[in-house]
């Protein structure tokens, strides 16, 4: 019987992979414009956790440049670390 069999859809990880960067720069656009630290602070681990994925996008397959984005997650990690040191001294 073919009702639980599907044909797998092979997934397009380069068009995955830019959706989710361009979702990773309007986050990065709303962060840079936000007044509240703490606000701030938020939107920074929700980009830090977006980078992993594009990173692990790219291990599955997506055909972009791991150290661009490496070093990109690295950057948005050291601002999450300055501003959560921000909001401690608070």
């Amino acid at each position: 019987m073919g009702l639980f069999s599907k044909k797998k859809v092979p997934v397009d990880y380069d068009a995955v992979f830019k959706e989710q960067y361009k979702s990773i720069n309007q986050l990065l656009q709303q962060a840079n414009n936000e007044l509240d630290y703490v606000i701030k602070e938020s939107l920074y681990e929700l980009i830090v956790e977006k980078y992993k994925e594009l990173i692990a996008f790219i291990d599955q397959g997506a055909s972009f440049d791991k150290a661009h984005f490496v070093a990109l997650y690295q950057d948005a990690q050291k601002e999450l670390e300055m501003l959560h040191q921000m909001n401690q001294d608070v």
